[in-house]
């Protein structure tokens, strides 16, 4: 009887004097910075190259969106209830580019259409030539209101400089759209010299 006492009461010690299990921490992630939707759309991408060829692209065509939001589904949805003058339905938003603000896309956020990935004409300039051989940009904004964000002036530079650099197309051969139409597009306030600061003109001097 002594002995089994004495077992138990040892047994009893080493629960008690047993030491408790070690928390480990958790392992240290890293912190690595994220570049931002809008500081990454500035840049040019592989989401900048269509998904065929590309064809020849002679000109360049500034628009804004004459609105304080938008994005490429707002415009498409609009664009696909206007038809051409035979009455043929449009296949969708008319621009190849699409420069956000920050509302309903990121501000500088660069995206492409339809019409980009597959190289297909245009629906945005009044003028059949500029349709046709001319890369569609539109910024989204009422720029008779407001300047365009200076976020969104560095994404519209990289662009029509990528683009044009890509495709030699002389500065003389990008245009706001009121240049080729009737209409105050991209509108009063928007700051055309430093659009197209980036890309080199054929005249002397230019």
């Amino acid at each position: 009887m002594l002995l089994v006492s004495l077992t138990f009461a040892a047994l009893v010690a080493g629960r008690t004097t047993a030491a408790p299990p070690v928390e480990t921490a958790p392992p240290v992630q890293s912190e690595a910075p994220v570049e931002s939707a809008a500081v990454a759309a500035t840049s040019p991408r592989t989401a900048w190259q269509p998904t065929v060829a590309e064809k020849h692209w002679t000109t360049i065509v500034l628009h804004h969106s004459a609105t304080e939001q938008g994005d490429v589904a707002s415009i498409d949805a609009v664009h696909r209830g206007k038809r051409d003058p035979s009455g043929k339905a449009w296949l969708g938003i008319g621009y190849h580019f699409v420069v956000g603000n920050g509302r309903k896309m990121a501000d500088g956020e660069v995206q492409p259409t339809f019409r980009w990935q597959q190289q297909l004409a245009g629906a945005h300039a009044g003028q059949r030539d500029y349709n046709e051989n001319g890369i569609g940009i539109c910024v989204i904004g009422n720029f008779d209101e407001a300047a365009p964000t200076a976020r969104q002036m560095t994404a519209v530079r990289d662009l029509i400089k990528t683009l044009a650099a890509r495709h030699a197309i002389p500065r003389e051969r990008i245009v706001r759209h009121q240049d080729v139409t009737a209409t105050a597009c991209p509108g009063r306030l928007f700051p055309w010299d430093q659009a197209v600061s980036g890309v080199p003109g054929t005249t002397k001097g230019s």
